[in-house]
């Protein structure tokens, strides 16, 4: 498969469980219906706004959200990744689940977690673990995780093809790194040799601030495609050429000529 049909899933968040899950249900039908293989929704794209603590309210979301993302699969016959609050032994984690046509091909849990997370009581993963599909090698980034080089890093010294990052992204009135936002998604393509798929969500986060989409699809040799609205619902579509990665990917040097000794404090 040298060429995949990929979508960021643009999406109005915040609402009710059933809304949440309708909109995500009639955006995936516009993919696929454009010829998409692959979709990424946004962070908690399916939690009711603003989340509650109750467990059965929790474990209602969980559900709901996880049969959701394997039937969709499964009926689409696409690969898919979405976010939900997971409910473990320890505590609770913010999760991304990734079903290609039915099947579960792995989970991550986001490692670098924002003060409203911690806040809430989440607790953060650990690892960047990479999964193999249909489609290629895939990994997660988790909203704040791709703002970190040595997390991208990682993806790209495993091999991986397509980075998943699901976000939120809070809305400034001023933000005068706005202009330049784009330049991380390019640099983490361009440093690692993947693709990136960033899926944001509209209107208000499930904690209750307001929040802009700025979904895009980005490659080592740019942004594919934009939203062109960061404050209305839309499906980013972009063709991804495997072979010109593939390709990049054997050129790019500093991923295997790393000097390893250097990289001391980075764990200090």
């Amino acid at each position: 498969m040298s060429e995949i049909v990929a979508a960021s899933i643009q999406m109005r968040v915040g609402r009710s469980l059933d809304e949440n899950l309708g909109e995500a249900g009639r955006l995936i039908i516009e993919a696929t219906d454009r010829g998409v293989e692959v979709a990424c929704l946004p962070e908690y794209f399916s939690a009711p706004g603003v989340t509650v603590s109750s467990k059965s309210t929790q474990a209602k979301v969980y559900q709901r959200t996880i049969e959701f993302l394997k039937d969709t699969s499964k009926t689409h016959e696409i690969l898919l990744a979405g976010n939900t609050i997971e409910s473990r032994e320890d505590g609770y984690y913010n999760t991304c689940y990734i079903f290609e046509c039915g099947e579960l091909l792995g989970k991550h849990t986001k490692v670098h977690l924002t003060e409203g997370e911690e806040r809430f009581g989440l607790k953060h993963g650990v690892e960047f673990p990479v999964f193999e599909g249909k489609v290629g090698t895939v990994g997660v980034l988790v909203c704040a995780d791709v703002l970190y080089p040595e997390a991208g890093r990682i993806l790209g010294l495993k091999g991986v093809d397509i980075v998943f990052n699901p976000v939120v992204s809070f809305f400034k009135e001023e933000d005068p790194t706005k202009e330049a936002r784009n330049s991380i998604f390019i640099s983490r393509s361009y440093d690692n040799g993947f693709f990136i798929l960033k899926a944001g969500s509209v209107g208000k986060s499930p904690f209750g601030t307001m929040i802009a989409g700025r979904s895009l699809i980005a490659a080592p040799w740019g942004i594919l495609s934009s939203a062109k609205d960061e404050f209305e619902s839309e499906v980013v579509l972009a063709t991804l050429d495997k072979k010109k990665l593939q390709k990049i990917r054997k050129e790019n040097y500093s991923l295997y000529r790393r000097v390893k000794e250097a990289y001391s404090p980075l764990v200090e």
